[in-house]
């Protein structure tokens, strides 16, 4: 009786330790599934007292919680709890991870066959089959210069949502003050215009003066006094809007003491800036270079090169190589087999034409994006300047107007003019100075739209024309980005 030969008991052994690797180190599903009702617990748990925020705050140079919060202390409000910063990360962490997923190279595939034949004498059969994958033409670079350039684009977009959500905090300070300084102006209106309606009852009934400048007094005196309720109206709005921009739920940010009126001294500065330093060229070419969308723009650029180097690549065929091991009739089996893939019917002619027109299509976005950042620095530079001019005019006429007063006031004490003299020229004193208020505020908004057109504070505008470096925008977040 014959021997059946068998195949050595080692790749058997080597097989099933290859089986059992690959079953190791997988990651398991952990469900996390969204709830909507988690997102409102979320939000009401944002709190200034909160033991991280408090340490947040130490880092940036507060000793303790801040006893008056003007809007740069809601800025850090903003900075921690704003919802669209997490979103930011999270896009950030994705494009991270692209880059992983770049890096990776294909994985090599095994096959294992075991069969039996007719033939008493050698009834088994054996194979174990590799393919191992190789990237020719530079494929993976291309990959990883791809999702590198992404990642950079989303590390910026942190840092434009950063930029975003200082421009709206600002504005809606500056809404919110101006519209507390209205209020208190109209409630000094409305009580002066009553004063002179009770005054013109009672000429009228003297026979002094006629109906019908009775009725006008009391026309402006109902047009003030609907601008006062449609004003405390407002200021609740803007209170929700203001809230809503710090990332805090409305109760408790209406327990945070504000200090109002502090948007004066962002712009005490401003109102004597040179305006031919802010229509130089070179400080135009700096800030361009600052914002943060046109080195996102350029990112976005750099990415598509990178697609249209990898998209060309691809007309090159990988191969893959496939060692293999039989056991044959008593016989080892050794062989080695080379796969590629025939360029015959195309050569990715379809996918490097949508890549170059994906190129063409960010130069063409990042010109008009250019172009459209320009403008909007012109314009604003033109409604900053403008607004100046207004302010001095309003300025001007208030200071004669005061001059005015304090001379019908001079009067009355020395018996020269009447009671309703004197409370028609304090109600235009009002007026002037509700005038130049809503022209200084006026500069506020025009030079918050101006800094936003560069994206850099106006005080840091000297920082662009002495440095030939492109600078910064330094805020938390980017900085946790970059590291």
């Amino acid at each position: 009786m014959k021997t059946i030969k068998r195949p050595p008991g080692l790749w058997t052994t080597i097989t099933l330790c290859s089986l059992l690797a690959t079953g190791c180190g997988y990651q398991q599903y952990q469900a996390h599934p969204l709830v909507a009702a988690h997102g409102h617990v979320s939000l009401r748990a944002h709190d200034t007292g909160d033991s991280g925020f408090l340490a947040y705050l130490h880092e940036e140079g507060y000793d303790s919680r801040p006893e008056q919060w003007g809007w740069q202390e809601l800025m850090l409000c903003t900075l921690y709890f704003h919802p669209d910063l997490d979103v930011a990360r999270a896009q950030l962490s994705r494009a991270i991870a692209a880059i992983t997923t770049a890096e990776q190279r294909p994985n090599p595939s095994v096959s294992i066959a075991a069969g039996r034949r007719n033939e008493p004498e050698v009834p088994e059969v054996y194979s174990l089959r590799f393919n191992i994958p190789i990237e020719t033409a530079g494929k993976r670079q291309a990959r990883i210069d791809m999702a590198s350039n992404l990642s950079e684009s989303a590390r910026l977009n942190i840092a434009q949502t950063t930029w975003n959500l200082r421009y709206r905090l600002l504005s809606s300070w500056i809404e919110f003050n101006a519209a507390h300084q209205n209020l208190t102006m109209l409630k000094e209106e409305v009580q002066l215009r009553s004063e002179i309606v009770s005054m013109l009852t009672l000429r009228l009934q003297a026979g002094m003066i006629s109906s019908v400048e009775l009725s006008n007094a009391k026309l402006q005196w109902q047009k003030s006094q609907q601008a006062l309720v449609e004003e405390q109206g407002r200021i609740d709005e803007l209170k929700t809007q203001l809230a809503s921009n710090v990332g805090l739920p409305l109760d408790k940010f209406e327990q945070l003491p504000l200090q109002l009126h502090a948007t004066s001294q962002l712009f005490e500065m401003q109102r004597d800036l040179d305006i031919a330093n802010l229509i130089d060229t070179t400080a135009q070419d700096a800030a361009l270079l600052n914002r943060v969308d046109i080195r996102a723009g350029l990112a976005a650029y750099a990415a598509s090169e990178a697609r249209l180097r990898l998209e060309i690549a691809r007309q090159y065929p990988d191969i893959h190589l496939g060692p293999s091991y039989n056991y044959e009739e008593g016989f080892h089996i050794w062989s080695l087999g080379i796969t590629s893939l025939l360029n015959v019917l195309h050569r990715n002619q379809g996918l490097i034409a949508e890549a170059k027109a994906l190129r063409e299509t960010e130069a063409a976005q990042f010109e008009a994006l250019q172009a459209r950042v320009i403008a909007t620095m012109d314009s604003a530079r033109s409604r900053y300047r403008s607004a100046l001019l207004a302010l001095e005019q309003a300025r001007s006429l208030y200071d004669t107007q005061r001059t005015q007063t304090e001379q019908a006031r001079l009067r009355f004490e020395h018996g020269f003019a009447d009671r309703l003299e004197l409370s028609t020229y304090q109600l235009e004193n009002v007026l002037a100075r509700q005038r130049f208020l809503a022209a200084e505020y006026q500069v506020q908004r025009a030079a918050a739209a101006l800094e936003d057109s560069m994206q850099l504070p106006l005080e840091n505008l000297d920082s662009l024309t002495s440095s030939s470096r492109r600078p910064a925008l330094h805020h938390p977040f980017a900085e946790e980005a970059a590291s």
